[in-house]
C-alpha cells in the first residue's frame, strides 16, 4: 500500500517545502504536527461547509438518556455536519428552531433535542450520519482528510502558519499555493480541490427540496397592489 500522504510523508513534505534539516532545533516533529493538526481541523470545517458528504461517516443510532427529550451524539462528538433518520432504512429527520412545532429536531451541539419541550420516541431509530471533528494527527495517528491528495492543503497551510510565526517570515507563497489547490485558478479551467468535490455530486442541493406531496407557497402581486398566496 502506498505511504504517499501518510503521517511520515506530510512530515517529509512541509519540512522541504520549508527548506528545513531533517533534524530541526526550530522545529521539532511534534511541533509540525500540531500544525498539520490544526490544518487539518480547518479544513473539515471547510469540507463540512462546501461538499459534507466527502467526510460524512455511517449511520450511528442515538440513544435518549432522558425519555425522549434528547438524544446525544456519540461521546465527545461535536459534528461539523448533521443528517438524522427516523430509521436505517427511514426519512430524512428535518431540522428546524425550538419554536417550531413542525421541525423534527432541534440541533444544540452535542445532541438534538424534540421541539417546544415535546418528547419522541422512534421504532428504530434516531440514526445519525454526521462529520466529526477529528483527532490529533502524530505519527502514529495518521491523517484522515479525504481524498488522499487533498491532503496537500495541510501541508501548504501548515508551512504558512510556521511562517507566519513570530512575524519573520512571508507566509503569502504558501498561502497563494493553498488557495490555488483548493479553489483553482479563474479563467483557466483548473477549478481545484472545492470545485472538482462539488461537481462530482452536482445533485447533492436536491436535498434542500421538498418530497412530493409537501406544500409550498409562494406570492404573486396582483394589479391592486395585493398579494395573492398559491
Amino acid at each position: 500500500m502506498s505511504s504517499s500522504y501518510d503521517s511520515a510523508d506530510l512530515l517529509s513534505r512541509v519540512k522541504r517545502l520549508a527548506q528545513r534539516p531533517t533534524s530541526d532545533e526550530e522545529m521539532s516533529d511534534a511541533d509540525w504536527y500540531a500544525l498539520l493538526t490544526d490544518a487539518q481541523r480547518y479544513y473539515y470545517g471547510l469540507f463540512a461547509v462546501h461538499c459534507p458528504y466527502v467526510l460524512m461517516g455511517a449511520p450511528v443510532l442515538l440513544t435518549s438518556t432522558d425519555g425522549g427529550y434528547t438524544y446525544p451524539f456519540a461521546s465527545g462528538v461535536f459534528p461539523l455536519a448533521v443528517e438524522v433518520y427516523d430509521s436505517l432504512t427511514g426519512r430524512l429527520l428535518r431540522p428546524g428552531t425550538y419554536w417550531d412545532s413542525n421541525a423534527d429536531y432541534v440541533w444544540e451541539s452535542t445532541q438534538i433535542r424534540i421541539p417546544l419541550g415535546a418528547t419522541k420516541s422512534f421504532a428504530a431509530g434516531p440514526y445519525a450520519r454526521y462529520v466529526a471533528t477529528p483527532g490529533d494527527l502524530t505519527a502514529a495517528s495518521g491523517p484522515t482528510l479525504v481524498p488522499a491528495h487533498a491532503r496537500m492543503l495541510l501541508v501548504y497551510r501548515s508551512v504558512a502558519e510556521w511562517a507566519r510565526q513570530g512575524g519573520y517570515r512571508n507566509p503569502g507563497p504558501f498561502e497563494a499555493m493553498e488557495l490555488r489547490l483548493w479553489a483553482g485558478v479563474p479563467g483557466s479551467g483548473d477549478i481545484g480541490i472545492m470545485g472538482a468535490l462539488k461537481t462530482q455530486n452536482p445533485f447533492y442541493g436536491a436535498t434542500a427540496i421538498p418530497a412530493q406531496g409537501s406544500v409550498t407557497f409562494a406570492t404573486l402581486s396582483t394589479c391592486d397592489g395585493g398579494y395573492t398566496a398559491i
